[in-house]
C-alpha cells in the first residue's frame, strides 16, 4: 500500500521530523529548505504567527516551482502567552523546563498547501495541549545535558528523551512533533491530489 500525488511534492523545510513524518507514510517528496525572516510582529496571535510563517515558507518555494505541491509549515510552544523558541544554551534550557514543569502547554503549527500554477493556497493552524509531569532539578540537569532540546521549539522531543515528561496530550501526536499528519493528508485529500494504492 502507498500514497501518491498527482504532482511533485516540496517540503520547504530541512526539519528532520517533518521528513521522517511525510516518509512514514510513504509519500515521496523533495526538501528545498526555505529562508524567510522569522521574526514575530507585534501584537501577532500565535495562530496568525505560525499562519503566516507557514504561508511564507509555502510562498519562497513555490514561486520557484510553480508546477509542484509546496508544503510550509511552522510550529510553536505557548505558555502563559510566551511563545518559546529554540533554546541556546543550558541556562535557557533550564528554564522553559521549569517554565513547563508540572504545568499544561499549547504546540500551535501552521502549515500551508500551495501550488502557483492552479493558484492553489490552503492554509490550516492546529493546536494540541500538553501537560508535563513535575520536573525535578536533577532531571533538568540530565535533560539540559543532552543534544536534544536545541534544535527544537520549547526545547523538547516528544518523540525522544522528552517523551519522559509527558504525562497527557489531548490532541494531535504529530502536531507536537512538527507537522499535524492527518489534518495535512485530509487537505491534500480535499483538493484531490492524493490517491491510496
Amino acid at each position: 500500500m502507498t500514497i501518491s500525488l498527482s504532482f511533485p511534492l516540496i517540503l520547504a523545510s530541512a526539519s528532520p521530523r517533518r521528513k521522517e513524518l511525510l516518509r512514514s507514510v510513504g509519500l515521496k517528496f523533495k526538501i528545498i529548505a526555505s529562508d524567510i525572516d522569522e521574526s514575530y510582529i507585534a501584537g501577532e496571535s500565535p495562530q496568525d504567527h505560525v499562519r503566516r510563517l507557514s504561508r511564507a515558507k509555502a510562498a519562497a518555494v513555490a514561486n520557484r516551482h510553480p508546477k509542484a505541491l509546496v508544503l510550509g509549515a511552522d510550529t510553536i510552544v505557548v505558555i502563559d502567552d510566551l511563545i518559546l523558541g529554540k533554546p541556546k544554551n543550558k541556562k535557557q534550557a533550564r528554564e522553559m523546563m521549569q517554565r513547563l514543569s508540572n504545568r499544561r502547554h499549547t504546540v500551535f503549527t501552521g502549515f500551508t498547501i500551495t501550488r502557483v500554477f492552479s493558484g492553489l493556497s490552503k492554509t490550516r493552524v492546529v493546536r494540541s495541549d500538553v501537560r508535563f509531569k513535575k520536573i525535578t532539578p536533577e532531571e533538568m540537569n540530565w535533560y539540559a545535558n543532552c543534544s536534544e532540546p536545541y534544535d527544537k521549539a520549547g526545547g523538547y522531543a516528544v518523540q525522544g528523551l522528552g517523551a519522559y515528561f509527558i504525562k497527557a496530550i489531548h490532541g494531535s501526536y504529530t502536531n507536537v512533533i512538527g507537522l499535524p499528519l492527518c489534518e495535512t493528508l485530509e487537505e491534500l485529500q480535499k483538493i484531490r491530489t492524493i490517491q491510496f494504492r
